[in-house]
């Protein structure tokens, strides 16, 4: 892969079970992580989309899950919790507009 992988690029991996080393793939899966952290950032997510907290990371698993394959029989179900996930955290004052968020 020639562009630098996100920093959630291995744990995606093991998300979508790929043990499959190919350049083209692992660029594939790349794409899709930053495409998540994109979508969160419309919603709002502004600062916390470039971060690995442990929602944010959560939220974009499941958006890889949902896209990854062409014939994943679960894609629907990961789509609707991924949804889910983002619309909970856009609203939430502790995750909107980039507020810091503590546990």
């Amino acid at each position: 892969m020639d562009e630098t992988k996100d920093s959630l690029f291995d744990k995606a991996k093991v998300a979508v079970r790929s043990t499959i080393v190919d350049d083209e793939l692992d660029t594939e899966l790349n794409d899709l992580i930053l495409s998540a952290r994109a979508d969160l950032k419309l919603f709002g997510l502004v600062d916390k989309a470039d971060t690995d907290d442990t929602l944010i990371t959560q939220a974009v698993l499941l958006y890889v899950k949902a896209h990854w394959g062409y014939d994943n029989p679960d894609a629907e179900r990961f789509e609707e919790l991924y949804q889910q996930l983002k619309d909970k955290l856009s609203v939430s004052t502790q995750f909107a507009q980039g507020t810091a968020y503590e546990v």
